[in-house]
């Protein structure tokens, strides 16, 4: 049986001969996404190739699964993109600059933790958002399966809010100081205001103006982590893409919740791998996928070392930073 060391090598000389990416090739991609999410427009618009593979997976803690690239460039990037355009203040941030703080790949696999300032021009305010994700690429470096944490998305509202709500105030001539109901009033006044405008004929969700109101006011606004849940806060999400397709997005800012916005149960939604690809790397499963283009023997011989590989393709990266000096 070959040494740790002497299999570790094998195995990278392996790896290499069957087209296997070097780290740098993952750092390169990990610029792309980075230069993607600071400056969402050209995803949207085309300017730039999406980053995403077309049957790609991704889920965000704070909300919930989505399935295929236009779904999830809708609220990777239209999300961010369509609050930019609002005249008011919004509830979410627009991503002015992106700096990846740390990363560790061992493909086909990234870890990455990126430093989002999120800019809420109403108030002439920046905050920074730490965004984590594990992140799972095809052959042609495209991303196949993500999992994103939204690091402390709870401490973030509850910084950002109090500075929010005297704008918000004044944008709705609202005289409570209550910031609970100021918010509630804003999330039912915004979201009323694209149903009425995009969610029309077959898309009609509420049958006027009011009832939409009289519905969302009565609505709990929810928890941070509730994006994904039957509340307020997850209508207010799902609201800014509407516009891209309403005959699927109007569901979702509507009384049903549709298939985004609804209850869910914590044991299911842990348990529940929606992957259609491994997040683990090489070295720490045997899984299909992962081990295309390596030899029946390598993947034995794997097996037998099991955990006692050395890992010596993993690579750690300096901070670099990504400013959008062009964003809309």
């Amino acid at each position: 049986m070959l040494s740790r060391t002497a299999f570790a090598s094998v195995l990278l000389l392996v790896r290499m001969s069957f087209g296997y990416k070097q780290p740098i090739n993952y750092l390169q991609a990990l610029e792309v996404l980075a230069a993607a999410y600071a400056d969402p427009a050209s995803v949207i618009d085309g300017i730039i190739p999406s980053p995403l593979s077309v049957d790609v997976v991704g889920r965000v803690d704070a909300t919930t699964t989505f399935v295929g690239q236009e779904l999830n460039t809708e609220y990777l990037f239209g999300l961010f993109l369509q609050g930019a355009d609002e005249n008011t203040t919004q509830l979410i941030g627009t991503p002015r600059s992106v700096t990846i703080q740390s990363s560790v790949v061992e493909p086909p696999v990234a870890a990455v933790s990126f430093i989002s300032e999120m800019e809420f021009s109403t108030v002439n305010m920046t905050v920074p958002l730490q965004i984590d994700m594990f992140i799972s690429y095809d052959d042609d470096m495209k991303i196949v399966s993500y999992d994103a944490i939204l690091r402390r998305v709870g401490e973030f509202m509850a910084y950002t809010v109090p500075y929010l709500a005297p704008q918000i105030a004044k944008e709705l001539n609202s005289t409570t100081t209550n910031v609970t109901e100021l918010i509630e009033l804003k999330t039912a006044t915004d979201v009323c205001a694209v149903s009425t405008q995009y969610c029309t004929g077959d898309n009609q969700q509420y049958e006027s103006h009011d009832s939409c109101m009289s519905f969302m006011t009565a609505l709990s606004f929810g928890e941070s982590w509730q994006g994904g849940m039957n509340t307020g806060w997850c209508r207010y999400i799902h609201k800014n893409m509407v516009k891209y397709r309403p005959e699927v997005h109007c569901p979702h800012i509507g009384p049903t919740g549709g298939d985004m916005c609804i209850d869910r149960d914590y044991v299911q939604v842990v348990d529940t791998n929606p992957f259609n690809q491994t997040l683990l790397a090489y070295n720490s499963s045997y899984n299909v996928a992962d081990m295309k283009g390596i030899p029946a023997n390598n993947i034995a011989e794997l097996v037998k070392v099991q955990t006692e590989v050395v890992s010596m393709t993993t690579v750690a990266f300096s901070p670099r930073s990504y400013t959008c000096s062009f964003c809309i």
